[in-house]
């Protein structure tokens, strides 16, 4: 395998990011580029820790590692997950087999032993209710190119990655703008199945919700300022399940029956997508299904409107 640069950046080293860091250790070849806020003392010395202080972004600490990598590719993955052991193995050679390649990602798959309620939440992204034609983001689905991936899992030719550059004055989000660059280039983003790593979720609820409301406030502020990936007819559907639920109260005569029809189908795919042997866990996934449809279209009606992403 090339050789390979990989970024992790959190504000802090804790158990999750020593968890990352273990098993990017088990895999030879590395070079692994930590970037805290504080230096958190003491680590193995095949990592190369970068202080960076709490005023820069992810995107900002992300380009500070980008310029110390010397590895032909540069791969990226959140302090909160770790990677399969085949994972840079099965990217690597995907951007070798064809050069028209620029980037790879892979699932992010729930680790097993994450709680009931982190599940549940890996549970409701994986559902096709949910995510849609993204459903490849968080199952094993058939290889394909894609138009967008998160940063959680993703690895890039460094030189691509130089040239569309990392830094962004938005907290979160520049994966979605690293990617816009990389098609605006020319290149392709393939999506490999076996490019696999395992990301702990959010925990239902508020943990959970406050993320997707962050997420949607982000991709509709793209949508409206830059366009491009963001454009996609499957981030604005939630919003119009949210319009439509809220016209409700306002219809008379013929169009309320056909909300009330609507309402009772949309209702009935929650329940049915939800299905588990727990009646309990069966409702917190159907009652989260709803509740991160409307709270998604919520915040990207937000957006659209003129909300800003969140800044430095």
């Amino acid at each position: 395998m090339s050789a390979v640069s990989v970024i992790v950046v959190a504000p802090e080293l804790n158990e999750y990011g020593r968890r990352c860091l273990d098993a990017l250790l088990e895999i030879d070849g590395l070079e692994i580029l930590f970037v805290p806020d504080e230096d958190p003392g003491e680590l193995d010395p095949r990592i190369e820790m970068l202080a960076s202080g709490p005023e820069l972004t992810t995107g900002a600490k992300r380009q500070l590692a980008l310029e110390r990598a010397r590895g032909e590719y540069v791969a990226l993955i959140d302090d909160d997950a770790y990677p399969h052991p085949s994972w840079l193995r099965v990217a690597v050679a995907a951007m070798e087999a064809e050069g028209s390649i620029h980037a790879v990602a892979g699932p992010t798959l729930t680790p097993p032993d994450d709680s009931e309620l982190e599940r549940i939440g890996g549970r409701v992204y994986a559902s096709p209710l949910v995510s849609g034609p993204h459903r490849w983001r968080y199952a094993i689905i058939d290889a394909r190119d894609v138009e967008d991936a998160p940063s959680v899992n993703l690895v890039l030719r460094r030189d691509e990655a130089l040239a569309v550059g990392f830094d962004s004055e938005d907290r979160w989000g520049e994966d979605t703008l690293v990617c816009e660059g990389l098609r605006r280039r020319g290149g392709r983003i393939r999506y490999e199945p076996g490019a696999i790593v395992y990301h702990s979720r959010r925990p239902l609820w508020k943990p959970h919700l406050r993320q997707l409301y962050r997420w949607s406030r982000h991709r509709s502020a793209y949508a409206r300022t830059i366009g491009g990936n963001s454009l996609r007819p499957s981030y604005f559907a939630p919003s119009a399940l949210v319009l439509f639920l809220a016209a409700g109260p306002f219809t008379r005569g013929s169009a309320r029956r056909l909300w009330r029809i609507g309402a009772a189908f949309y209702a009935l795919a929650c329940i049915a997508a939800g299905a588990d042997r727990s009646p309990v866990r069966w409702a917190r996934v159907s009652g989260a299904i709803a509740a991160t449809h409307v709270v998604y279209g919520s915040g990207f009606l937000a957006g659209l409107a003129g909300a800003r992403p969140v800044r430095r």
